[in-house]
């Protein structure tokens, strides 16, 4: 009975034994497959993030060459009235094309997935802050400093251009409803010249960002090549 008890325990303590290590085995495999599943998404998100960049990217160069051809339209219509030279065709256009306006709008879609799976899935820490910092902090500057500033000049901008001006066809032709006055109207001289710094100043606030932009690729391009 001795024997008997022995052999049953030792048997026991075996299957225990073998229990205990399959579910370790078990365990070991499930991390290792959620943690593939996790590397295959953090993958599958940092090239929708650089879609998103790439794209914003463009956008930024259109804003930045939108408001450079908006600058020379401003500036030839004050430079005209303060020599006062003779009204032109050419001068039609840049009158007609005095007032307009074009927001960057950044695109946060993939940005936002990452968020709902949780941002901690990027296991890169330098990635995740530059990522982090580029949406949360420097994308709001863009949008909503220059969105603060617009309020401002925007419908002065535009009030000034309505009154004064008739337009024969909308950013083709148009010029002074009496040119002479215009020639001496000081306010809207000065107008026009504000709107010339803001885009300026625009202009400066987007490259700002665009560097910022062009890092974060660069460094979600390196992360990938890893993988």
């Amino acid at each position: 009975m001795e024997n008997k008890t022995g052999k049953y325990f030792k048997y026991a303590i075996g299957e225990i034994v073998l229990v205990v290590i399959g579910i370790l085995i078990a365990l070991q495999i499930n991390n290792w497959n959620n943690n593939r599943i996790e590397r295959r998404m953090e993958k599958e998100i940092l090239k929708e993030i650089l879609v998103n960049l790439e794209t914003d990217l463009q956008n930024i160069n259109e804003t930045i060459e939108r408001n450079k051809i908006w600058i020379e339209h401003n500036y030839l219509v004050v430079e005209h009235l303060e020599n006062k030279t003779p009204l032109t065709d050419s001068l039609k256009y840049h009158y007609s094309s005095l007032y307009g306006y074009h927001r960057f709008q950044p695109i946060k879609v993939a940005y936002e997935n990452l968020k709902s799976e949780g941002i901690s899935i990027i296991r890169n820490n330098t990635l995740r802050k530059k990522i982090s910092e580029l949406y949360e902090y420097q994308y709001f500057f863009m949008v909503e400093d220059i969105r603060t500033e617009i309020g401002r000049i925007q419908p002065i901008h535009k009030n000034q251009i309505i009154t004064k001006l008739k337009t024969e066809q909308s950013y083709v032709s148009a010029q002074p409803v009496n040119l002479v006055a215009l020639q001496n109207d000081i306010p809207f001289h000065e107008t026009l010249k504000d709107v010339i710094v803001y885009r300026w100043w625009t202009i400066g606030r987007i490259k700002k960002g665009r560097e910022k932009i062009i890092e974060v690729i660069s460094a979600i391009e390196n992360e990938l090549d890893k993988n």
